[in-house]
């Protein structure tokens, strides 16, 4: 079949989704990433831009957010007093002292990133969003943790040695530390142009190993209940040809009334969980005003 990214990004999707269906995290190297896939160039040019701002930047300290005010100025813009923009020698500073770099959501700011994570989206039929990890030689950025999606790892820029750890066998893929992770499925380190693939809910961490370690995580979400509830939702509110838009009466507000119930058990009794399921995994474009996913610890 032909692939929209998948083919450029990790080289063979089968050996992918292999690993996928085993739980295996998995090394790839193709041979040219993708075009879409940004540029260090590209990112730091864009954090010391001046439009960069939190949310869009944060950075983590021993397991913890840094506060806004140590990596960020505030200006006048327009006569008013606004607060949060990037400041780049204290992001350098604070990286220096072991602190990690994260720029969350690239897919929303960045053309090229967008662009990625809509093909990756079209090709494995799950929402992918975007975030990236900057961490200096011999810094680790978190802990030992575990996340509740599957992460294509993107190495932009250095080399950081990963451990990941296999997914728990009950089944648990709740966001969490993992303190006792077992034995390490895997330990590799990953160079610039390198892929990662990390099962989900498997435990893992990363450290620099070499220079600046820069990665872009594409985050790959599985149909959440809240997901299902809508898509089950708009299955049952689809328009009913043939039905006034506004019944005057109390007699066709009650004829229009059964149309509607029929209609909805006889989609309800054509569908299967299966279809319902695929349904709600196509990425949506209203998906990009959603609520906010859970943030991925990877890095």
């Amino acid at each position: 079949m032909g692939w929209a990214v998948l083919d450029r990004l990790v080289g063979e999707p089968e050996l992918l989704f292999e690993a996928c269906r085993q739980g295996r995290p998995q090394v790839f190297t193709p041979a040219v990433l993708p075009q879409e896939v940004p540029t260090l160039r590209e990112l730091t040019g864009a954090l010391s831009g001046g439009l960069m701002r939190t949310p869009y930047v944060e950075m983590v300290r021993e397991g913890a957010v840094v506060p806004a005010a140590e990596f960020s100025a505030a200006r006048v813009v327009a006569g008013g007093h606004e607060e949060g923009f990037a400041d780049p020698e204290q992001i350098m500073r604070l990286l220096a002292e072991g602190a990690t770099l994260l720029l969350p959501r690239l897919d929303q700011w960045n053309a090229s990133v967008g662009a990625l994570t809509a093909l990756v989206s079209q090709d494995l039929r799950r929402v992918t969003e975007a975030f990236c990890f900057a961490t200096m030689a011999g810094r680790r950025g978190l802990d030992v943790h575990r996340d509740d999606a599957d992460v294509l790892v993107v190495q932009l820029a250095g080399r950081k040695e990963w451990t990941v750890y296999d997914a728990p066998a009950d089944g648990d893929r709740h966001p969490r530390p993992v303190p006792g992770p077992g034995e390490p499925a895997l330990v590799a380190v990953v160079g610039a142009g390198d892929v990662l693939y990390v099962p989900r809910g498997a435990p893992h961490t990363a450290t620099g190993n070499e220079g600046l370690s820069v990665h872009l995580a594409l985050t790959i979400r599985e149909a959440g209940t809240n997901r299902l509830c809508q898509t089950l939702a708009d299955l049952l509110t689809e328009p009913v040809t043939g039905e006034p838009p506004r019944p005057m009466t109390e007699a066709q507000l009650l004829d229009t009334t059964r149309e509607l119930i029929e209609a909805a058990r006889k989609r309800m009794a054509a569908g299967t969980p299966g279809e319902l399921l695929e349904r709600a995994r196509v990425p949506l474009p209203a998906m990009a005003g959603a609520a906010p996913a859970p943030r991925p610890g990877v890095g």
